[in-house]
C-alpha cells in the first residue's frame, strides 16, 4: 500500500507528488470525488483518503488512473517533469556542457529518462568515465540523486537550446551528421518544402518545429513503452532557412 508521509521522506514527497498528479488528471476528466465513490462502490470518505495516499493498493491506484484516462507509467512520467526543480540553465551550465561532448552525452541521456547505462551501451562510454561525469553534472546541479541510485535531470526534455554555447556545439559535432547523408539512398528519411513566407508566417513555422519536437518526445516513449524490436539512436532536424527554387 501507499502511504503519505513527511516531506523529509524522499519517498514520501514523490508519492504526494504523483497523488497530486493524479487528483489532477482525474479533475480534468470530469470526475469528482463522489462520482469516483459511486463508479468504485466505495464512501467518499474512502476516496478521499486514497486520494491523500491513506490505505490505497496498487491495484486501486490502477483503477483511478483508468478512470483519469491514464496509466501508471505514464502518471509517473507527467509527475517526474512537473516535479523537475527548475527548467532553465545558466549560462556556466551551458558552457560546462558543450565544452565535453562525453558529458552532454551523459547528460541528453538522463534528461531523456534513460538508465545512465545507455551512455555506454548507446554511445560507448567507459562506465568509468560515466561515473566521473554524473559526479560532475552533480556538482554543476543540474542532476539530483534519488532513492534506489535513481537520477534525474533538472531540466525538462522539452528546453529549447538558443544559446550561443549550444549552438556551437552543435556547429561542431552534429551538423556534420546532416551533411554527409546521402539523400539519394531510399532509406534515408528527409522530407522538403519550399515557401514563401512573410515574418509572421517564419514565426508559426518556430512554433511548428517545437511543437514538433514535443511529437518526437511522444513518440519515443510510446515506441519505448511498447516495441519489442531492436532499437538505435536517432538524430533528427528541422530547420528552416530563406532560398531560391532550384534552376536546372
Amino acid at each position: 500500500m501507499i502511504s503519505s508521509s513527511s516531506s523529509s521522506d524522499p519517498f514520501g514527497a514523490e508519492h504526494e507528488a504523483l497523488l497530486a498528479t493524479l487528483r489532477r488528471r482525474l479533475r480534468a476528466a470530469g470526475w469528482t470525488q463522489a462520482d469516483v465513490a459511486v463508479k468504485l462502490g466505495v464512501g467518499t470518505a474512502t476516496v478521499k483518503r486514497w486520494l491523500h495516499g491513506k490505505g490505497i493498493s496498487l491495484r486501486t491506484l490502477s483503477q483511478l488512473c483508468a478512470l483519469a484516462n491514464t496509466t501508471l507509467t505514464e502518471l509517473a512520467e507527467c509527475c517526474a517533469i512537473e516535479s523537475r526543480p527548475d527548467d532553465h540553465l545558466t549560462l556556466a551550465q551551458e558552457k560546462a556542457l558543450t565544452a565535453s561532448p562525453e558529458l552532454s552525452t551523459v547528460f541528453f541521456v538522463i534528461v531523456n529518462g534513460w538508465p545512465v547505462s545507455e551512455a555506454e551501451e548507446g554511445f560507448g562510454i567507459p562506465p568509468e568515465q560515466i561515473v566521473q561525469y554524473v559526479e560532475r553534472l552533480e556538482r554543476l546541479a543540474l542532476i539530483d540523486r534519488l532513492p534506489g541510485g535513481r537520477l534525474r535531470a533538472r531540466l525538462d526534455p522539452a528546453h529549447v537550446w538558443r544559446r550561443e554555447p549550444m549552438r556551437r556545439h552543435f556547429e561542431k559535432h552534429m551538423k556534420h551528421l546532416f551533411f554527409k547523408l546521402d539523400y539519394g539512398d531510399p532509406a534515408t528519411i528527409f522530407g522538403v518544402e519550399t515557401v514563401k513566407l512573410s515574418p509572421v508566417g517564419v514565426a508559426r513555422v518556430a512554433e511548428r518545429i517545437e511543437r514538433f519536437r514535443g511529437e518526437l518526445r511522444d513518440i519515443a516513449q510510446e515506441d519505448r513503452r511498447t516495441t519489442v524490436l531492436p532499437s538505435e539512436w536517432h538524430a533528427i532536424l528541422a530547420v528552416a532557412c530563406p532560398t531560391l527554387p532550384l534552376r536546372s
